[in-house]
């Protein structure tokens, strides 16, 4: 029976990397991610790979483009290379499994992730560290993470 890969703490988030592009002769890489409530990607491009999402529980919200997506358990988004992207939380927590064609976006949470063994308390995260690396990657940051929306008057 192989090892299970290890959960890693990656900007607030657990990540788990399920497949890695040397596994898969570099056609996909793929992770999954529990994020608590708020977490927010800022708007970003890929310019390497695809990407698809399934919600596996919780709530997102999601702009794609000029599009946005309010995403629940079992819902599924793609995320084209070239368009811009992000996310937001907003349930109390969501498990997000992504793939990304090719492989190799991964190397992002194996290289800086932090092994999450027990520990209920991210570390902080480096974010310049954080945008060098993705830059590397082939991403550029082009905007804000996305706003909560604001409650609806009663």
């Amino acid at each position: 029976m192989e090892p299970r890969p290890p959960r890693l703490w990656f900007a607030g988030a657990v990540v788990v990397v399920r497949v890695e592009a040397s596994d898969s002769d570099g056609r996909l890489g793929a992770w999954e991610s529990e994020e608590p409530l708020g977490t927010a990607l800022p708007m970003h491009i890929h310019t390497r790979e695809d990407e698809q999402l399934m919600l596996f529980d919780g709530a997102i919200t999601c702009a794609v483009g000029d599009q946005v997506h309010h995403l629940q358990a079992g819902d599924t988004l793609a995320l084209p290379r070239d368009v811009p992207h992000a996310h937001r939380v907003t349930s109390t927590t969501a498990r997000i499994f992504t793939v990304a064609t090719p492989g190799g976006f991964e190397r992002l949470f194996t290289d800086l992730g932090v092994p999450a063994g027990q520990d209920t308390t991210p570390p902080p995260t480096d974010t310049a560290v954080l945008a060098e690396a993705v830059a590397r990657l082939g991403v550029r940051i082009v905007g804000p993470p996305l706003t909560p929306r604001p409650a609806a008057a009663s």
